[in-house]
């Protein structure tokens, strides 16, 4: 089983990244392969929870490919996913995921919008898409240009 892309990845419990397709996850370098568990959880459309790791058939996980990844040098590899069925969502779970991570966002979320204008947007989502939707507005897909004009709107109000 794999899941549908895009994904909304939220890691560590308060970071948000959005996954547009698998093909975002082929190449890693060699610490990432080190790395078992990365503290995601990803969000599909069809109301699935996803973890995964990345494996390549390139690198082998020996004491001196450690020592040398985390010291002299850290190679980029051709990488799979491997996935792993973590449970299922509803909507206003999602939502609720992102309104924390936006309530503890270290200015990346908040970097073009404010906390509450991005969390009111969220509030009203009625779907997976549409959370995608304000995630791109307001994080990874933003129109500066339109971001400012929507705030001198509202100034002016």
């Amino acid at each position: 089983m794999k899941p549908v892309f895009p994904l909304i990845d939220i890691y560590d419990s308060y970071h948000v990244d959005l996954i547009p397709a698998e093909e975002n996850l082929s190449k890693a370098p060699a610490t990432e392969l080190l790395i078992k568990d990365n503290h995601s959880l990803l969000y599909d459309s069809q109301g699935n929870i996803w973890k995964y790791y990345l494996k390549s058939d390139l690198f082998e996980d020996t004491v001196v490919n450690r020592v040398v990844a985390h010291t002299l040098y850290n190679p980029e590899f051709e990488v799979e996913p491997v996935w792993e069925h973590a449970g299922e969502y509803h909507i206003e779970g999602l939502k609720e995921e992102i309104q924390y991570c936006i309530d503890y966002d270290e200015g990346i979320i908040t970097q073009y919008e404010d906390a509450d204008i991005i969390k009111k947007e969220i509030a009203i989502c009625f779907s997976f898409a549409d959370v995608v939707d304000v995630l791109n507005k307001y994080v990874f897909d933003v129109d500066v240009k339109g971001i400012l004009e929507e705030q001198e709107k509202r100034e002016k109000k």
